[in-house]
């Protein structure tokens, strides 16, 4: 059993191609899935798992501690029991990127799984970059968004993930040594980065 960690820069198509290429080798795509098992260990709603997921390291995390069970905190996340926050989310998304890890057959995109995984033989580590023009492109084509809220969304995704990444000690997450494959998809298309990544994994498990 193994598992695809795919990180992209946003609008490079990582969402898109992680189905795509779960579909293909039978595996879960578990995408928005994480934030489901987060909420469920947690006994919160998915609204506010994915509330702290988008402001993590905003104001947002210390009013958080009233919304979370005692007991849950006291389990999972030990030590200062003041608050839930940034360090101890992060410590518990860790924990359940790793259980879907344990079961195998997954592909999952984005939240830092790369790094999070990042010592597990059977994780294979795929970037996804792509021309700043042709990620608010995908945006607008995928999304019906205008040319400035494509920009806007962009920008801001990207600002976010590079919080997030420094967050976990990695100053440099688009260094392809961090990756078993690096690739451009302005320059491939998806299609061709689908391919490679697909013949990649389907090799290893021979």
């Amino acid at each position: 059993m193994s598992v695809l960690c795919i990180s992209r820069q946003f609008g490079a198509g990582g969402k898109t191609l992680g189905q795509r290429l779960a579909k293909r080798l039978g595996w879960t795509f578990v995408y928005n899935d994480i934030l489901n098992l987060v909420a469920n260990e947690a006994k919160v709603s998915l609204d506010w798992v994915e509330a702290v997921d988008k402001e993590a390291g905003d104001r947002l995390m210390r009013f958080v501690s009233g919304l979370v069970p005692s007991d849950f905190i006291e389990r999972h996340l030990g030590e200062n029991l003041h608050d839930f926050d940034e360090r101890r989310y992060r410590r518990f998304l860790s924990m359940v990127i790793k259980r879907i890890a344990d079961h195998g057959d997954a592909v999952m995109v984005g939240r830092g799984c790369q790094f999070i995984l990042s010592d597990r033989p059977d994780a294979f580590r795929v970037l996804l970059v792509a021309s700043h023009r042709d990620r608010v492109n995908f945006m607008m084509e995928n999304y019906k968004l205008s040319q400035a809220k494509a920009e806007s969304l962009v920008d801001r995704e990207q600002r976010r993930r590079n919080r997030f990444i420094l967050s976990l000690g990695v100053e440099k997450p688009d260094d392809p040594s961090h990756y078993h494959m690096a690739l451009n998809t302005s320059l491939l298309g998806l299609g061709q980065a689908e391919d490679l990544i697909f013949n990649m994994v389907s090799a290893a498990k021979k």
